[in-house]
C-alpha cells in the first residue's frame, strides 16, 4: 500500500484501505478472530497514528501560514496603493457656484494651486455632425448590377482641421477603406449598414433615421473644423448643406481673485487642467441672457486626509493584531488530530471542536512572523533620515506608538494628537506626505564592500533609514511572503504540499515513514491470521479426534 508523495490537505487514514477481503475465522475454536486480531493492530497501529498526526498538523500550520501569508499580501497590496497615490495624503476638494450650479465639474489634484478663482464659460465645444440623403432605389440598383456589387467607406481624419467621409463604388485598393456587400439589402439595410461600418471606426458616430430618410453622422470628438465634408461617389448620398455644423471649440475665461488670468482662452475639448485642477466644462454660464463669472475655489481637504491615515492606521494594527494573535496562541498538547478511528466514535460537533482545539498555537512562537513583526514595529516609528527635522517620524505629526507592554495594543499605532496632525496637514502637506511614501534609491545602490574581507554586502540599515513608512513596511511584507514560501510552499499548491518547500519536505519524508509503516502493518496482520488459522486447523483437528473418542465409547 502505497501513500502518494503529494498528498492532499483533506487526506484521511488510509489503513484501512488494503482489507480488501473478508476473512472467516473461529469456526472451530468459536473465538472471534477478527476482534482479537484488530484488538492485536491497534497496538501495532501506534506508531503509524503517530505519524498521521504530525502529517495532520503540519497540513494544518501550512494552511495557517498560507493564511498569514495572503493577510500580509492583502495589506502589501493596500501599502502600494497608498505610495502611488499622492491624493490619499494631500486631499483636495473644490467648491463654490460654478459646481453647485452645473456649470464645471472640478477634480483638485495633489498639485492643485489653492485659490479663489471665477469662470466663465462662453460656449462649450461640441462636435462636427452632418445629416446625409439616402441612397435612391435607382443608384442601388445600379452598385447590385456592378461586377463589384460593394462600396468602400473611410472617414478620413489625415488632416485634423479637414474631415471627410469618402464613399466610392469601386474598389480603391486601400485598406484603410471598409468594404459593404450590398448585393441583399434594400434602400434601409443598405443605410444600417452604412453606418454601421461607419461606427465601427471608431471616429464617428452614425444613425439612421427611416423616418426622415437621413444619416446622421457625428464626429466622436469635440472641437471645431475647418470642414466636415463628404465625398460621395453615388450623386443620391449628398450632404444636407441646410443641417451641419463643423464642431466649435471652448472658449472660456477665468480669473484668480479679481485678476484676469485665462481671457477667451479656446479648447476643442471641454475637459481641460488649470493650475493643477481637472476641469469639466458642463454648460455655458449664461444667466439671464448675459454672460457671467460663477465662482470656485480649491482647498486643502485635510479631513479627508485624516480619514485616508486613519484607514491606514486601522489596516496596519488589524495585521499586528492577527500576527500578534497567532504568535502568542499557545499549543494544546492535550488535544492531537484525530485518527480515522476516533472520528468514527465521534459526533461531528465534538470533532469539530476537538480540531479547533488541536489547530491552536500552529504559529506559537513561529521565528518568521515573529521577525516580520518587530521589524515593522521598529521601522514603521523609526525616522527617516532623508527628510528635514520638523516632520521625518510619527510623532512629529501626532501619531504614537503603544507600549510593548500594552498587551495586545502593543507596537499598535494611534493618533494622539489629532489638531497637531492637522496643523501639519495644513501646513506642510508636502512633508506628511513624504514621511510616508518617500522612496530613495534601490537597494541595489547600499551595495558595499567590506574592505577587510572583500566579501560585498548590502547596507539594509542605510537602505530602511532612507525610506519612508509604506515603503519599509512594503519591503519587510515582500520578505516575510518569501519567507513563508519558502517554508511552506508557494500558494499555487492548493490541495497538495509544495515539495521543494520544508514543510513539503517534512511531509514527504512522514510519507515515506507511513508507507513503510503500512507495509509493516499488513505483514503483522497477515501473521497474526495465519497463527490463528494454525489455531483453528488444530482445534479442528481436536474437535474431530474428540468426536471419533466419542463415538468409540458410546458404541460399546
Amino acid at each position: 500500500m502505497n501513500i502518494s508523495s503529494t498528498i492532499s490537505t483533506s487526506y484521511t487514514s488510509p489503513y484501512d484501505a488494503y482489507k480488501y477481503y473478508t476473512r472467516i475465522g473461529g469456526l472451530a475454536s468459536g473465538l472471534d478472530t477478527d476482534s482479537i486480531i484488530q484488538g492485536l493492530m491497534s497496538i501495532q497501529k501506534a506508531r503509524y497514528n503517530k505519524l498521521y498526526q504530525q502529517q495532520q498538523l503540519l497540513q494544518w500550520q501550512r494552511e495557517d501560514y498560507m493564511n498569514m501569508a495572503n493577510e500580509i499580501a492583502s495589506f502589501r497590496d493596500y501599502v502600494f496603493d497608498l505610495r502611488v497615490s499622492s491624493s490619499k495624503f494631500i486631499s483636495m476638494k473644490a467648491w463654490g457656484d460654478a459646481i453647485s450650479g452645473g456649470y464645471i465639474d472640478a477634480a483638485p489634484t495633489a498639485n492643485s494651486l489653492v485659490g479663489d478663482y471665477q469662470i466663465k464659460v462662453d460656449q462649450i465645444a461640441t462636435p462636427a455632425f452632418m445629416f446625409v440623403s439616402k441612397i435612391s432605389s435607382t443608384d442601388l440598383a445600379n452598385i447590385q448590377n456592378s461586377p463589384e456589387k460593394a462600396i468602400w467607406v473611410y472617414v478620413n481624419d489625415d488632416n485634423a482641421g479637414n474631415v471627410s467621409i469618402d464613399i466610392k463604388t469601386s474598389n480603391p485598393q486601400d485598406s484603410k477603406y471598409i468594404k459593404i456587400d450590398v448585393s441583399n439589402l434594400d434602400v434601409d439595410g443598405f443605410e444600417r449598414a452604412l453606418a454601421s461600418a461607419l461606427k465601427s471606426t471608431g471616429k464617428v458616430d452614425a444613425y439612421y433615421d427611416n423616418v426622415q430618410g437621413k444619416l446622421f453622422i457625428k464626429r466622436l470628438q469635440t472641437g471645431a473644423l475647418t470642414a466636415f465634408n463628404l465625398n460621395s461617389e453615388i450623386s443620391s448620398i449628398q450632404k444636407d448643406s441646410t443641417m451641419y455644423s463643423n464642431g466649435q471649440n471652448a472658449k472660456v475665461s477665468i480669473k484668480i481673485g479679481n485678476v484676469d488670468y485665462w481671457k477667451d482662452q479656446e479648447f476643442s475639448q471641454n475637459t481641460f487642467t488649470f493650475l493643477g485642477t481637472v476641469i469639466t466644462l458642463k454648460k455655458e454660464t449664461l444667466v439671464n441672457g448675459v454672460f457671467t463669472y460663477q465662482s470656485f475655489a480649491i482647498s486643502k481637504d485635510v479631513d479627508s486626509t485624516i480619514n485616508n491615515i486613519k484607514e491606514f492606521l486601522s489596516k496596519y494594527n488589524d495585521l499586528i493584531d492577527k500576527i500578534y494573535s497567532k504568535i502568542t496562541e499557545r499549543p494544546n498538547r492535550e488535544f492531537q488530530p484525530l485518527t480515522e478511528e476516533q472520528k468514527s466514535q465521534m459526533k461531528d460537533d465534538d470533532i469539530k471542536k476537538w480540531e479547533e482545539a488541536a489547530k491552536k498555537g500552529l504559529l506559537y512562537n513561529d521565528s518568521i512572523l515573529g521577525s516580520f513583526l518587530n521589524n515593522v514595529r521598529y521601522w514603521v516609528y523609526e525616522k527617516v533620515d532623508s527628510l528635514p527635522e520638523e516632520i521625518n517620524q510619527l510623532t512629529d505629526i501626532g501619531i504614537e506608538t503603544y507600549s510593548y507592554f500594552d498587551g495586545n495594543k502593543a507596537g499598535k499605532l494611534y493618533i494622539k494628537d489629532e489638531e497637531k496632525l492637522r496643523k501639519a496637514l495644513e501646513n506642510d502637506p508636502n512633508s506628511v506626505y513624504k514621511l510616508f511614501t518617500a522612496s530613495v534609491g534601490t537597494l541595489d545602490d547600499y551595495k558595499k564592500t567590506d574592505p577587510q574581507t572583500g566579501k560585498t554586502y548590502y547596507d539594509y540599515n542605510g537602505y530602511l533609514l532612507k525610506q519612508g513608512l509604506l515603503q519599509r513596511i512594503y519591503y519587510f511584507s515582500k520578505d516575510v511572503i518569501n519567507k513563508i514560501y519558502e517554508k511552506a510552499g508557494k500558494p499555487y499548491f492548493t490541495s497538495s504540499y509544495d515539495p521543494n518547500s520544508y514543510i513539503g519536505k517534512q511531509l514527504r519524508y512522514i510519507a515515506t515513514q507511513m508507507n513503510a509503516e503500512l507495509d509493516r502493518l499488513e505483514k503483522i496482520e497477515e501473521r497474526y491470521y495465519k497463527q490463528f488459522s494454525l489455531l483453528e486447523s488444530l482445534m479442528s483437528q481436536m474437535n474431530a479426534q474428540s468426536s471419533w473418542l466419542s463415538q468409540q465409547f458410546s458404541s460399546k
